[in-house]
């Protein structure tokens, strides 16, 4: 992001460094899992970003602001916006010509988008960043930008006014440093263990420390100072030696820290972004042997096209694989995929980037945009194409971001089931569009059986009158004197099934429900915590959970016999959600592990189009295997 100045020399060493942050988010957006950290490559930017954008402000000499505002802001829509409008062009341009069940999410992303607010937009609308079912929204990574460029309109005013107040920069660094550590305090008071983090993971204001710790860097370790002159062999030394170990510290973070981790919103993002500095003044000196390492031809590439990478990165990985491929990359899409991003991310570097950055928007205007017959004649073929293109590509995304085009309606489980179930007995709660929620997904789900969601609507009452012989055969075989299942959206979808076989089954099921409050409910159901009695538990669909959490759920049935389900949801969660039920299950002597996931992972046609929630061979299969491991441990 650092172009040559009077003031300042290009360090091709960031841009290597920039190619390994871009590498680490790509590999963890393709659910690598050597790269569960890889979303971590984000700190790197913020803080590279914090510190170039103010060592460009920083005076030459002295303490007085010279900079002029409005050029800077021109220069950073220059720099941003282009590329980043082309990209959202694109991605609804395709969406709407051929994924419109992406449309109704993908609208109001775009918009956000383009006035940089998208960050906030995905807060207030609850969108994680880490979970979210269907197809996630290809325009979810700008989340990042939104921020960068909050801080530009911000920062330079503050930077200014501390300039005149202080008489150095290192008293209105101190002030910087602090500025950091609240906005770092902020994120651990506001973060919830075992809760989606996205509230501290898109805000602004808990992020800004990243961003303010790359200033502070600028503030103490000045650019335009750094020279290998009178540096002694000692201090040559110690430079390397700081460099390589802030190095394997960032790529151990990556190796090992996912987002799930306590640790992470309670200061360990604060310690990340501060080696992160570390590794960029190291980087930044003349002397630096990292420095030239990381300025091989390759990686110099990868960095200085590294913003066009990570912007069309995740709309082609997303985009490019099928939901319920996701999570389980296959390595000629991931080859192809890496191919299209590159070749993409040079196109946007050569014809849009460079271009508007050396002679701005009117030039670039007047060249691609602007028709004129007399020279028609004289246009490539290539430039003919172009010039006919582009009215055609701006009408359809005129017509997609505005709502001509409506979406398609996508119907799965999270949007035709009502917001909470609990069938007990002839108890039934529900949203009031219960019926014609529950009509509705009756036909979807099985056309070809209209009473399967007529039973699950009406609850025992009906389900004793249509399998009164049923229930006296199961009253023969069932193992416990009470069922009790406790699940989420998945739950709702088996429960119907789970009732033709088990009559007496209670079961409490709510659409997105995490353990965290599945562990409120267990005092309602203290009745179920006896030898004789069995409990169902089919959570981790909607994420991750601390050890603590699943321990005390599981100890408030320790009498019970309980059936862990694990998940199959093709999330980056899965596996540790997935590895810490396994766990549970071979600690604890009344837990029992039915693997949901093994049975599912080959057959993508037992889910619905989101790849989570059940069609009819879905919840027959799901259901037939907890039957087996209940019978399995009766006949023991």
């Amino acid at each position: 992001m650092l172009s040559k100045t009077q003031n300042h020399r290009y360090i091709h060493g960031l841009d290597g460094l920039r190619a390994l942050a871009v590498l680490f988010v790509i590999a963890y957006h393709l659910n690598f899992s050597w790269a569960r950290g890889g979303f971590l490559g984000v700190n790197i930017f913020f803080v590279l970003s914090g510190y170039l954008i103010t060592s460009i402000m920083l005076p030459a000499q002295g303490q007085r602001f010279t900079i002029n505002l409005r050029d800077f802001w021109i220069g950073r829509i220059q720099r941003l916006l282009p590329a980043a409008y082309v990209m959202i062009l694109a991605t609804i341009v395709w969406v709407t010509l051929f994924n419109r069940e992406l449309l109704h999410t993908v609208r109001g992303d775009a918009i956000s988008s383009i006035f940089y607010l998208s960050n906030w937009w995905f807060i207030f609308h609850k969108v994680s960043y880490f979970d979210s079912f269907g197809s996630p929204s290809p325009l979810k990574n700008l989340w990042s930008l939104a921020i960068e460029e909050q801080f530009y309109i911000i920062w330079p005013i503050v930077l200014a006014i501390g300039l005149n107040i202080f008489n150095k920069q290192s008293k209105f660094a101190i002030y910087v440093f602090s500025g950091a550590i609240c906005s770092a305090l902020l994120m651990g008071l506001l973060y919830e263990p075992g809760a989606d983090p996205s509230r501290v993971y898109y805000g602004t204001d808990t992020r800004s420390f990243e961003l303010l710790i790359g200033s502070w860097l600028a503030l103490v370790w000045p650019m335009k100072r750094l020279s290998s002159k009178k540096l002694s062999v000692k201090l040559h030394k110690t430079l390397n030696i700081t460099s390589i170990i802030s190095l394997a510290i960032f790529i151990f973070f990556v190796l090992f820290v996912d987002e799930y981790q306590t640790f992470l919103y309670r200061g360990g993002m604060l310690l990340i972004c501060t080696n992160a500095a570390v590794l960029i003044a190291c980087v930044c000196h003349p002397a630096s042997f990292l420095g030239k390492l990381l300025s091989w031809k390759p990686l110099r590439w990868i960095g200085t096209r590294s913003y066009g990478i990570y912007l069309w990165h995740y709309p082609v990985i997303m985009i490019s694989t099928p939901v319920y491929e996701i999570g389980n990359h296959t390595y000629w899409r991931v080859c192809l995929q890496l191919a299209f991003i590159f070749i993409i991310a040079e196109l946007s570097y050569r014809f849009v980037e460079m271009p508007i950055r050396r002679h701005g928007f009117r030039s670039f205007f007047l060249r691609y945009f602007t028709i004129n017959r007399i020279k028609w004649k004289d246009f490539s073929f290539g430039r003919k194409i172009l010039t006919t293109l582009i009215p055609i590509v701006l009408l359809v995304f005129i017509t997609g971001i505005t709502g001509v085009v409506k979406g398609e309606e996508h119907k799965d489980a999270m949007e035709s089931y009502p917001a909470n179930v609990k069938i007990n007995g002839e108890v039934f709660s529900g949203s009031k569009d219960t019926d014609t929620n529950q009509e509705s997904t009756a036909s979807e789900k099985n056309p070809s059986d209209p009473d399967h969601r007529e039973d699950f609507t009406l609850g025992n009452e009906q389900n004793k009158e249509t399998t009164q012989n049923g229930k006296k055969d199961a009253a023969h075989t069932q193992p416990y004197t009470g069922i009790l299942a406790i699940g989420d959206s998945v739950m709702i979808d088996i429960a119907p099934s789970l009732q033709n076989i088990f009559p007496d089954i209670t079961i409490d099921a709510k659409i997105g429900r995490q353990v965290s409050q599945a562990i409120k409910l267990a005092p309602g159901y203290a009745d179920f915590n006896q030898p004789s009695k069995s409990v169902i538990i089919q959570l981790g669909t909607n994420g991750y959970f601390t050890n603590d959490q699943i321990d005390s759920l599981l100890s408030a049935f320790s009498r019970a016999h309980i059936y862990l389900v694990n998940t199959r949801v093709p999330r980056s969660w899965e596996g540790k959600v997935n590895q810490a039920l396994y766990k549970k299950s071979q600690e604890y002597e009344n837990v029992k592990l039915v693997d949901w996931h093994s049975k599912a992972i080959d057959h993508p046609e037992y889910f619905t189009a989101d790849g989570v929630h059940l069609l009819p061979k879905g919840v027959e299969t799901l259901t037939n295997l907890i039957n087996q491991s209940i019978t399995d441990i009766a006949s023991e």
